[in-house]
């Protein structure tokens, strides 16, 4: 047994919360609940009675309230997204209301963020549109004290506390890369995306016209294809630019509407000569890559994605320093796919 007095950081990292909340319940000192006082005295009394060194635990996120508001339209990318956050908070003992979800209009947005600072919120996760009103409603947020953590795509110039996603840019160029050498070199390159309205096309679309650019100089970038989320509009544009490009030799779509492109792929005879790289493994990627139509896919974990949003919040409330960091971007082609999380339960999804 030890009588020394634990020091202020040890007792901080073994309660996970800030060195100033720690500072405030020994000098008994108000505006601390009581639940966390209890656990701060407990770490003091434990390290200063054994001498033992601190086990740094993760931030108190239990009893929180989040909002999250997610955009596009529905599908089995955003299902799984959706999925991963609920999944994450029931294991933190958070609770989520899915303010927004499948929409991807400015002012719906703006609403659902009045909505959750008048009705009171302990942080909001969001699929940000790229908009100087929700740059603003965001800023508005974090005067108040409430956290705001941009999920998948970045919101730059704004006071969000932490982005969870991949770097789209960094992505973007590895699929440019993969379509410049499963087209051996040469050719025309498609580039279809679902809006503008999201920064992380935009930085997915500027990574693969670099890489095309710096290093496959024979290859001929095509205007880029806007056309929503709907498979039934890209299966009619495919269409038409198969057949006013028989030179063209690789596609990349940085969103949804794959189904669509896959389509018109089949039908021109084109499945197994085109290079085609796609973007978020579902159970439809999942299918295309094993017949063979889609060559690879730029994926990210989305329970990861999710867990590491959350644990952003929680570290703000225990007053804890938020790492920047992205999440990993995996490459999944044919001959990988059944190492991917949940790869069993995609491949049931995918035959319903």
């Amino acid at each position: 047994m030890s009588d020394q007095k634990a020091r202020i950081i040890d007792i901080a990292l073994h309660a996970g919360v800030s060195t100033a909340t720690v500072d405030r319940v020994l000098n008994e000192r108000p505006g601390v609940r009581e639940k966390t006082v209890r656990k701060v005295l407990e770490a003091a009394e434990w390290l200063s009675r054994s001498g033992g060194r601190p086990q740094v635990l993760a931030p108190e996120l239990t009893g929180l309230t989040l909002d999250v508001m997610l955009g596009g339209q529905p599908g089995f990318a955003k299902d799984m997204l959706i999925s991963a956050l609920r999944g994450t908070a029931r294991e933190l003992g958070v609770t989520l209301r899915m303010r927004y979800a499948q929409k991807a209009k400015v002012p719906e947005l703006s609403s659902a963020l009045n909505e959750a600072l008048a009705e009171g919120t302990n942080g909001v996760i969001m699929e940000p549109i790229e908009h100087p009103l929700i740059r603003d409603k965001v800023n508005e947020l974090a005067a108040h004290g409430i956290p705001v953590v941009s999920i998948l795509t970045p919101l730059p110039d704004a006071d969000v506390v932490f982005y969870s996603g991949m770097d789209n840019r960094a992505a973007g160029r590895t699929a440019g890369a993969l379509m410049g050498h499963i087209s051996g070199r040469k050719g025309k390159a498609a580039i279809f995306m679902s809006d503008t309205l999201y920064r992380s096309h935009e930085e997915r679309e500027s990574g693969v016209r670099t890489i095309l650019r710096q290093d496959f100089p024979d290859i001929t970038v095509l205007d880029v294809i806007t056309m929503g989320d709907n498979p039934s509009a890209f299966y009619g544009r495919a269409l038409d630019l198969l057949d006013r490009h028989p030179d063209l030799t690789s596609i990349c779509n940085l969103g949804a509407g794959n189904r669509g492109i896959e389509r018109a792929l089949l039908e021109k005879g084109r499945s197994q000569d085109m290079a085609y790289i796609a973007f978020n493994l579902t159970p439809l990627t999942r299918n295309a890559l094993l017949d063979g139509t889609v060559d690879a896919v730029i994926h990210q974990d989305m329970v990861k994605i999710s867990d590491m949003a959350m644990r952003a919040v929680g570290n703000f409330h225990a007053g804890l320093p938020i790492e920047a960091r992205r999440a990993p971007s995996e490459i999944i082609m044919r001959e990988n796919v059944h190492d991917i999380r949940g790869s069993k339960e995609m491949a049931v999804a995918g035959r319903e």
